[in-house]
């Protein structure tokens, strides 16, 4: 017993009390959820689900109530595409089997709740071995308490019950790292755990188009796994799976809409360049737009009081189809003040998990409009009311944490640790990514949403610091008693 390994049983304890903790979370009434906020339609329509009363007024359908049941209806496409979409059209397809009457978006919240253990118990089981026994269960153990502490916070899972993409994201971002852990602590890796590991990633890089350069850093990654083993086998699968990623994430790219490319671009110029801008006629001059457009700067693509209509053909032919977010890049690679400032209104958004004004309450529950659950939510709430909402704050922690991974990297030979540092520090990439695409494709329009996987990296960082500190701390005092 003394040599048995006791992490699958950490695992399965840590699975089972987060699959618990998240039913009487959300899932027990009242049911929580997030509000609708304008996104739904794109979803629901390629899913075959529907608002449950098409007549429903606009106070009640968005913003202030999340709702448990829906209606079904007819598969369109166009619009948005996202592998998001497949699986929530495989929890429409479960919900029809349970009742043709209404689809309950707690089958939603179950099918994530399922993924999000497994990913849950594969980070615990595939914990790293370091030193002795003791060692090993105290790094896991800190491990499992700090995934159930910070992941499942009310304010990541009660993205569940809704057709937002940020969960499917939080998801796969969670199950790539647990596959790459696995595949580095196993005797011989194998091609299950490699097919995982790019079925997440490509999931992660196909979940919001955003999201989708993110696929060519772990395709770089997987080609890093060439090594792992020497046969002809292994080599040719992880070519292929290099092939997967880079294709998904550039036809990511490749079909995003053009409508939906105009409003982002939009966001991008009025809400992002031009608003606060000290010199509006300079920038607007710098960009090639007319001057009859200055009246639009701080305004965003869904404000109806514009004095030009953001549907205008005339300002889409002068200036959204003559601009691109390249134009925008190459701005801000002038003027890194003005992108600082930028960064400095997404470092005070960036400690939002959830949004604070979308409703958590079905409108049965009684809540008033906009009512907020704070049940477990310690973590989030201590992010927004203690943690400094200030860009230096977060560069300093980022300089801390690279500083060690190189540190750490430098000294150690052993190429499967080297590999999970790096893992380590693509996740730290996609969270500054995360902030970077905010600013240039969006500007700062929905920044507390948008930044949501800047949470989901930031925090796994942390959870990545505190394990390694307790690994390290366990060693010492080992090496304390020995002597």
């Amino acid at each position: 017993m003394k040599d048995r390994d006791i992490r699958p049983i950490i695992a399965w304890a840590a699975g089972l009390g987060s699959a618990i903790l998240i039913v009487a979370l959300i899932m027990i009434p009242p049911v929580l959820g997030l509000a609708d906020s304008g996104d739904y339609s794109r979803v629901l329509g390629g899913s075959g689900i529907a608002p449950l009363d098409p007549k429903e007024s606009y106070h009640d359908q968005y913003f202030g109530f999340a709702h448990q049941l829906y209606g079904y209806g007819g598969y369109t496409l166009g619009g948005y595409f996202s592998t998001h979409i497949i699986l929530v059209t495989i929890a429409g397809w479960i919900g029809r089997v349970l009742s043709s009457a209404h689809f309950d978006v707690r089958v939603l919240g179950v099918c994530y709740m399922l993924l999000y253990v497994w990913a849950v118990m594969l980070l615990i089981k595939y914990a790293p071995k370091v030193g002795s026994r003791q060692t090993t269960v105290i790094g896991t153990l800190v491990l499992a308490a700090s995934l159930v502490f910070i992941f499942d916070d009310i304010g990541y899972v009660v993205y569940f019950q809704s057709f937002f993409g940020e969960p499917y994201a939080l998801i796969a971002t969670l199950l790539t790292v647990a596959a790459v852990m696995a595949l580095l602590n196993s005797d011989k890796p194998s091609g299950a755990l490699l097919a995982l590991f790019i079925g997440a990633a490509l999931a992660l890089a196909t979940s919001k188009i955003q999201n989708a350069p993110l696929g060519f850093a772990f395709a770089l990654l997987a080609w890093r796994m060439m090594r792992l083993r020497d046969d002809r086998r292994w080599r040719k699968q992880v070519w292929s799976g290099i092939g997967v990623l880079i294709l998904g994430s550039a036809l990511m790219i490749v079909v995003a809409p053009d409508r939906l490319k105009n409003t982002n671009l939009y966001q991008s110029i009025f809400f992002g360049v031009l608003k606060n801008s000290p010199d509006v006629a300079a920038d607007m001059k710098e960009l090639g737009i007319p001057e009859k457009y200055a009246a639009l700067a701080g305004t965003n693509y869904f404000q109806k009081d514009t004095v030009i209509p953001q549907s205008d053909p005339v300002l889409r032919r002068e200036v959204l189809e003559t601009l691109s977010h390249k134009d925008i890049a190459l701005y801000y690679l002038r003027h890194p003040s003005r992108f600082a400032q930028k960064l400095e209104v997404a470092a005070d958004n960036a400690v939002y998990i959830r949004p604070g004004y979308l409703g958590n309450y079905d409108q049965s529950a009684g809540k008033p409009w906009g009512a907020i659950s704070y049940r477990y939510s310690a973590w989030s709430e201590w992010k927004v009311r203690h943690m400094p909402h200030k860009l230096g704050v977060f560069l300093l922690f980022y300089v801390i944490y690279y500083f060690a991974l190189a540190t750490l990297w430098w000294r150690t030979q052993s190429r499967r640790f080297r590999l999970g540092l790096e893992t380590m520090a693509i996740i730290g990439i996609a969270g500054a990514f995360a902030c970077f695409v905010a600013i240039i494709g969006d500007g700062e329009a929905d920044m507390g949403k948008h930044l949501f996987m800047f949470n989901v990296c930031f925090d796994m960082m942390v959870i990545s610091i505190v394990t390694g500190m307790a690994y390290g701390l366990a060693k010492l005092v080992t090496r304390y008693r020995r002597a």
